[in-house]
């Protein structure tokens, strides 16, 4: 059984979200660590290298900059992952797994710094994360010490297969002939008017090799929800709420540019899953 995590957007819609067990973040923890080690240790040749002499004072200088070689390394690489790659780290990321906060918001720099720097209590007194693992086996939203003061939880993601994309990357609408529907305006008859489920129809070349085989029915009926009611919208809700159902269902779809709007790419997902059934 999978534990899940549910939660309400202020626009009223509502996201089920997977949580990350034990087992994967443990996986994505060792992928991290491979990279922070090394990066640990040659800091720390660098750093006897740089620091030569026996003295009681190069010793100390020697001893503190290896001390903070390792603090800025092992925590900076993890904050610097969540700010740079969306609250994956590599590991995460080749775990399929995300930290976000658990409104369904991206998580930010101070959350980051919180649950980050949480790490020491929850892999303390050298017991290889025997906190962290016990708190995630036991909160009800698999929350490491970290996770909980930051109000953070780490969740799964679904991820097409990567492919080779061939042509141009769409960035003007005035390359899609085949779009029914101009991004932007309202639809001819109205929002009811959008295609709906089992509508098939051509697609243009730009789409005909993205893979939204992992986008389920319940992230499809979402992005038409939102397609459906977007022009009712006031401009700052309509803004935040297309980034977070693009953001819902960007890790399972291959194939698309990163340069488009997320009212396009909402588009453009709902186009394709419709015209192939």
């Amino acid at each position: 059984m999978e534990d899940r995590h549910v939660t309400a957007t202020p626009e009223g819609v509502t996201v089920e979200l997977v949580l990350a067990g034990l087992g994967s973040r443990a996986v994505a923890f060792i992928v991290d660590m491979l990279i922070v080690v090394p990066a640990a240790l040659l800091a720390i040749g660098l750093v006897s290298i740089g620091s030569g002499g026996s003295t009681r004072t190069s010793v100390l200088v020697r001893t503190a900059a290896t001390a903070l070689s390792i603090v800025v390394i092992y925590f900076g690489y993890f904050i610097a992952c969540d700010m740079a790659f969306s609250g994956r780290s590599i590991g995460k990321r080749a775990a399929g797994l995300r930290v976000i906060r658990t409104s369904g918001a991206p998580v930010g720099l101070w959350a980051s710094l919180v649950r980050n720097l949480l790490r020491i209590i929850d892999g303390f007194p050298g017991s290889i994360y025997l906190v962290g693992a016990i708190l995630v086996l036991t909160t009800s939203r698999n929350q490491r010490l970290g996770d909980l003061a930051s109000d953070t939880i780490v969740v799964r993601t679904r991820r097409g297969a990567d492919r080779e994309v061939a042509g141009t990357p769409w960035t003007t609408t005035a390359q899609w002939s085949g779009m029914p529907v101009p991004w932007g305006a309202p639809p001819p008859g109205g929002a009811a008017a959008y295609p709906g489920p089992g509508a098939v129809g051509w697609l243009p070349p730009e789409l005909a090799y993205w893979d939204v085989s992992g986008v389920n029915e319940q992230d499809l009926t979402i992005a038409r929800l939102f397609l459906a009611n977007r022009f009712g919208y006031t401009p700052d809700a309509r803004q935040r709420l297309g980034a977070r159902v693009a953001g819902q269902l960007w890790p399972s779809v291959a194939g698309a540019p990163g340069n488009l709007h997320p009212e396009q790419f909402i588009e453009c997902v709902v186009l394709v899953k419709s015209a192939r059934g």
